[in-house]
């Protein structure tokens, strides 16, 4: 079930992803917002890393980037008792980082704000 699920996303993923290039060839006019898009998304995550490397999070963030991969790894080979459980954590570890972090986010909004 597992594998079926995994070709199926993995087909509309590539769907997805040659509807788009045939797009970009169709109307080239919007490989330029394609562009500003990329590099405006590329300005906030250097940005935010900048803010968080300064402070307690970026331990967090490679924690949970280790998790993630974990993740990913974990459903690649097929280790499904881990898998479930590092799904299971990642659902409502959010809402546990908001709860846990929420004076360092405010800290971080307030100087997305004041810059």
């Amino acid at each position: 079930m597992k594998n079926t699920l995994f070709a199926a996303t993995l087909e509309f993923t590539t769907q997805d992803i040659v509807n788009y290039l045939e797009m970009l060839r169709n109307n080239p006019i919007n490989i330029i917002t394609l562009i500003i898009d990329i590099t405006i998304v590329l300005f906030l995550a250097v940005k935010l890393i900048q803010i968080v490397k300064k402070t307690r999070a970026w331990q967090l963030i490679k924690g949970i980037a280790f998790l993630i991969i974990a993740t990913i790894l974990s459903s690649i080979l097929e280790l499904h008792i881990l898998n479930y459980i590092l799904t299971s954590f990642m659902t409502y570890g959010v809402i546990f980082l908001i709860i846990i972090f929420q004076p360092e986010l405010r800290r971080a909004l307030e100087q997305l704000r004041n810059k």
